[in-house]
């Protein structure tokens, strides 16, 4: 992908063609929505307007042939969360943002997304039904629904925006991602906010229980940004990655997300990594 890269960011119209081809392809719009993430941080919002333009335009078409606005949404949330990023240098405040973002999608999506969410609300309560589940209310259904749509849009801009800062860094800063992905770790402030979303969600339930979803993967990233940076502070290497998500996924289980949020608070007060010496210090000492 580093020459699909390169290729749209030798000139404008490139970038243009770039997000209306795979925007018109309804499973590869997150692709056009890291062409426009990737214009914004290299050249600005000036160089990014028409390319926004443009790439907004195959989702406005789906979304009004097809009632998901998937798409467009995607392609705004990225445009902002990429300007954000290109200012503050900042994955924090992207991650932030993002978690309200995703909490302010809910109100908007029954009235952009009505029939398509009614059709998942229809889809559910049928496979439920054969399953001789007991089926929740519709209003209920309806609601989750639109929490995990809205959560889902906003992750799949984020991993845009990590593929668009992959293309960028591999284009004129090599590494550049890995270090500032070994180097995450959210504010304290931040982990605040986050972790109060998540006690509000909880507590208070109904549409609030939208707070506690967005904030989740706000706070499992720097998590895992954690663990990759202290093993590559150790230079432990792929071995220790795989063991570490074999033993998240298969042993941990539903409690793998619940330690990569607990790391990812200790370490905000903590700064786990500053207290660990690397495998070249520890080496030096010893000599």
């Amino acid at each position: 992908m580093s020459g699909l890269a390169k290729w749209v960011m030798d000139r404008r119209r490139n970038a243009i063609i770039g997000v209306l081809a795979f925007g018109l392809i309804p499973i590869m719009f997150w692709l056009a929505a890291a062409i426009l993430g990737l214009v914004v941080l290299r050249k600005g919002v000036k160089e990014g307007i028409p390319v926004f333009a443009w790439g907004c335009l195959p989702g406005f078409v789906i979304w009004m042939l097809q009632g998901d606005a998937t798409a467009l949404l995607v392609m705004l949330d990225v445009a902002l969360l990429a300007y954000l990023l290109r200012v503050t240098m900042s994955w924090s405040w992207v991650l932030l943002v993002g978690s309200l973002l995703a909490s302010f999608n809910t109100l908007i999506q029954p009235l952009l997304m009505s029939d398509v969410l009614n059709f998942a609300v229809d889809l559910v309560q049928t496979v439920l039904q054969r399953e001789a589940v007991e089926i929740p209310e519709r209003s209920m259904i309806f609601s989750q629904a639109v929490m995990a749509v809205s959560i889902f849009q906003v992750v799949i801009a984020v991993l845009a925006l990590l593929l668009a800062r992959k293309w960028q860094a591999g284009l004129y800063n090599p590494g550049g991602l890995r270090s500032e992905f070994h180097q995450l770790r959210l504010p304290v402030a931040f982990s605040l906010v986050l972790g109060a979303m998540i006690l509000i969600g909880e507590s208070v339930g109904g549409a609030f229980s939208v707070l506690s979803q967005a904030a989740v993967p706000a706070l499992i990233l720097p998590g895992l940004a954690l663990v990759h940076g202290i093993l590559a502070k150790k230079e432990i290497g792929v071995v220790g990655l795989i063991a570490f998500y074999l033993v998240g996924f298969f042993i941990l289980n539903v409690y793998f997300a619940n330690l990569l949020i607990a790391l990812c608070v200790i370490d905000s007060f903590v700064d786990i990594r500053s207290k660990i010496q690397g495998k070249a210090s520890n080496s030096s000492d010893s000599e």
